[in-house]
């Protein structure tokens, strides 16, 4: 523990652990000792439980109680040599990062900052954070906020059904004045639909051969559904058509969508999900048609990945930033941090419901 930043974090991530060591961590993470249990000799603890992580932050415990207070939480189910053990600046420096997206398995994700509040709440719900252990998650809220505003880290897509979402934008020069035609209504499928209506396309339709599936899917995404032999006649007025079938052939042929673009003003955008592919694709380009594949979003993909990449030193340095206001405030705190939990506690309420 250090004694300016008394902060330990203990536990095992995707960076240290193999998944056979992280599905044994989960397991044990389900049947856990309760926090507040281990909150007997320390000022205060949170428990960070996610699919790459588990982890346990401790206020005013020693460096070496940490193996066993991690062994204690999950009842004995990880070796001490399994337990990765950071302390006082280099412990806050993780939270930090991993608020920023910096740890997460995909660059720049944004789920892990809802996550880190969620664990913070449960915390506060219990009373269980101490002051230090409050400040340091407010500045981690601070951090992932910054992070993501500041710098491009969270910028493009992750996802094929991002970036086919994203193609169209970029192609049509945005999506609130345009329709969009869903072919589909499997797990791909509903995940395009889900991030046009995110992106706030004006009209999204759904045609799928069954179509009770082409209705469930639209009304979750306040779209509407169409029937499966209307497609054709539909992309007369769509600015963008996803396909993301299992036909093993091509639903959408070569001459409907040369009559489809012929005499328009405005491009069609025809995005295949498929494999096999269900858009058969023209040998030349074809005036106001513009098309893309599979292979074609990989590497769409590759250059979002590339850009979020060149934007690790910006966020980087956003972490410095934050930790070094979090070290300065701490190096004024001359009151040992177990003292200032009952105070820290008569305003954990409004803390948790503020998230800030």
């Amino acid at each position: 523990m250090s004694d300016t930043f008394p902060i330990l974090q203990i536990g095992v991530d995707h960076h240290d652990a193999g998944l056979a060591l992280l599905e044994r961590a989960h397991r044990a993470a389900a049947h856990a000792t309760p926090a507040a249990v281990l909150t007997a000799g320390t000022a205060g603890v949170v428990e960070v439980v996610t699919c790459h992580r588990v982890e346990l932050y401790v206020e005013g415990a020693r460096a070496a109680q940490g193996a066993e207070l991690c062994r204690r939480w999950l009842n004995g189910e990880l070796q001490r040599k399994e337990i990765t053990i950071r302390t006082g600046a280099d412990a806050g420096r993780h939270l930090l990062r991993t608020a920023a997206g910096l740890e997460s398995a995909v660059l720049g994700e944004d789920q892990i900052l809802g996550q880190l509040r969620s664990a913070y709440r449960d915390a506060c719900s219990q009373h269980l954070p101490g002051p230090v252990l409050h400040r340091l998650f407010h500045a981690a809220f601070r951090t992932g906020k910054r992070a993501r505003s500041e710098t491009p880290i969270q910028q493009g897509c992750r996802s094929l059904a991002g970036a086919a979402v994203s193609f169209i934008c970029e192609a049509a020069g945005g999506l609130h004045d345009i329709s969009i035609l869903v072919l589909g209504a499997g797990e791909m499928a509903r995940r395009a639909a889900s991030r046009l209506k995110k992106r706030g396309a004006a009209r999204i339709l759904v045609a799928n051969r069954t179509f009770p599936r082409a209705e469930e899917l639209a009304r979750s995404v306040r779209g509407e559904a169409v029937p499966w032999a209307w497609r054709s006649r539909i992309l007369g007025t769509a600015g963008g058509v996803i396909i993301a079938t299992s036909a093993g052939s091509p639903v959408l042929d070569l001459e409907t969508l040369k009559d489809t673009v012929a005499g328009r003003t405005t491009p069609l955008i025809a995005v295949d999900l498929s494999v096999p592919r269900n858009l058969q694709p023209p040998e030349r380009p074809i005036g106001n048609l513009v098309t893309a594949d599979i292979s074609t979003l990989e590497a769409y993909l590759k250059a979002q990945h590339r850009r979020r990449r060149g934007s690790i030193g910006a966020v980087e340095q956003i972490v410095e930033q934050e930790l070094e206001a979090l070290m300065r405030w701490a190096a004024r705190c001359d009151t040992p941090p177990a003292t200032h939990k009952k105070a820290a506690t008569a305003s954990t309420r409004s803390t948790a419901r503020s998230g800030r």
